[in-house]
């Protein structure tokens, strides 16, 4: 038997094995995307899968001085079709090589405000203050600084709303998310904690303390891009941290909103005890708004409809009365269930009839609410639209399931929400039909 010459080119065979997430976290591959190096990105991706660049460039159908040229640099590591090939055979998160629109979107009114007297929002003077435009991420980081020590503070010294312009800043990147996909976010939140990590360390008294609440506003966010992506490992150590901060800042709020998250978690995981414990944990939390109660009763009802238990009712009955009779503070600055409404019990709720076979009336709930639909995020919205495209198909309407089918696939593309892949994969069932298969392998591609 022949052994191969040394250096022959050796093409692994079927696809190729998933990269752990922490390389993605690591800060090699930050300082890649820091520096728009998607070259150094697919290097870094390439040696952690063991291959040499003519091993790559006979995977991916190019040459080996191409691989060459564009991990150094050259133009073509800006080819987009030659980095959306990589990206697939690699698995590389698309938003690393710049594949998405990294831009945070803002009102240049916010923008404006918060970043006054600085030279980088100057042209925004001209600008109508309720237009949305691009923030790339060093620019929202020059607002972050502005924001915390003041345009006009030069001895680094925090300014005295600090923490108050921080959670300016958070509502405006969970407002972003409404608008654009994961990928433009997670760079940005990112940075942002790290940054405020950094302030609560020097901080004392107060200060560390609304600094240690805040952080785990962020930490909680970045956990749930994790989560959007598919990357479960990664959603539950920052929504531990997250819990962990909120606690020694004696956040009330914030520990029983990260109860609610890891319950969410769980729900994914398919624990559906655990999903009642942690939903029912963040209930016993004394003192939180009745906001942040509404989400763990409906959480905690969630758990109980895909445990087959009819009595989630009452609790989305409950929870829809709290979020109707709850005062909301009139601010700019981030809080935990602001934008939480009877509309997100309501969806939940025809979820849950989902989950309880109950499809002709979890049909009739979902027609009802869809004129009210773009009152939620447009990931929230292809999940939803994917439910009721299984509905469908249990009810025998294979057809309306396909249509539903594929317009939750196209919010799948604009948002980059794995989870409406998760849910369109319970399509499976019918998938010998051939308009839902065609659906099938349009997702598979998502993955």
């Amino acid at each position: 038997m022949s052994t191969p010459a040394k250096n022959a080119v050796v093409v692994p065979e079927g696809p190729l094995p998933v990269l752990p997430p922490a390389i993605w976290e690591s800060k090699e591959v930050r300082d890649a995307v820091a520096a728009d190096s998607p070259g150094a990105v697919v290097a870094i991706a390439r040696k952690a899968h063991g291959l040499r660049q003519d091993e790559l460039g006979t995977l991916a159908g190019f040459s080996q001085s191409a691989i060459s040229r564009l991990e150094a640099g050259s133009n073509i590591a800006y080819d987009l079709r030659v980095l959306r090939t990589l990206q697939r055979l690699l698995g590389i998160p698309a938003h690393l090589l710049g594949l998405t629109d990294r831009t945070v979107p803002m009102r240049s009114g916010e923008a404006r405000r918060l970043g006054a007297g600085l030279p980088e929002f100057a042209g925004l003077d001209g600008i109508a203050k309720d237009l949305v435009v691009g923030m790339e991420g060093k620019a929202l980081m020059a607002l972050c600084a502005s924001a915390v020590f003041g345009s006009a503070n030069g001895n680094g010294v925090l300014a005295g709303d600090a923490v108050s312009q921080l959670l300016v800043l958070r509502k405006i990147v969970n407002d972003a998310h409404n608008w654009r996909g994961t990928g433009a976010l997670m760079s940005a939140v990112r940075n942002m904690y790290d940054f405020i990590d950094v302030l609560r360390r020097n901080a004392r008294g107060e200060v560390r303390r609304r600094l240690l609440g805040t952080g785990a506003m962020y930490a909680e966010f970045y956990g749930w891009l994790h989560e959007e992506i598919g990357d479960l490992r990664g959603a539950g150590l920052w929504t531990s941290r997250a819990l962990e901060q909120g606690q020694a800042a004696d956040d009330r709020d914030v520990v029983a909103y990260c109860y609610v998250r890891m319950s969410q978690l769980a729900e994914v995981d398919g624990d559906d005890d655990r999903v009642i414990g942690l939903a029912r944990a963040a209930q016993r939390e004394a003192g939180v708004s009745q906001i942040v109660r509404a989400m763990a009763l409906r959480q905690e009802a969630r758990g109980l409809a895909r445990a087959g238990n009819d009595a989630c009712m009452p609790r989305f009955d409950l929870a829809q009365s709290l979020v109707v009779s709850a005062e909301r503070p009139q601010s700019d600055e981030y809080s935990i269930g602001y934008c939480f409404t009877e509309l997100h019990v309501q969806m939940q709720r025809a979820a849950s009839m989902v989950d309880l076979a109950d499809h002709q009336r979890a049909i009739s709930a979902y027609t009802d609410l869809m004129p009210r639909w773009g009152g939620i995020c447009q990931w929230e919205q292809g999940v939803h639209t994917a439910r009721l495209a299984y509905a469908h198909a249990a009810s025998g309407d294979v057809e309306q399931a396909v249509d539903l089918g594929f317009a939750a696939l196209d919010l799948a593309r604009a948002t980059g929400s794995q989870l409406i892949v998760n849910e369109l994969d319970r399509l499976d069932p019918w998938h010998e039909t051939p308009a839902i298969a065609e659906l099938a392998a349009e997702v598979t591609q998502l993955r």
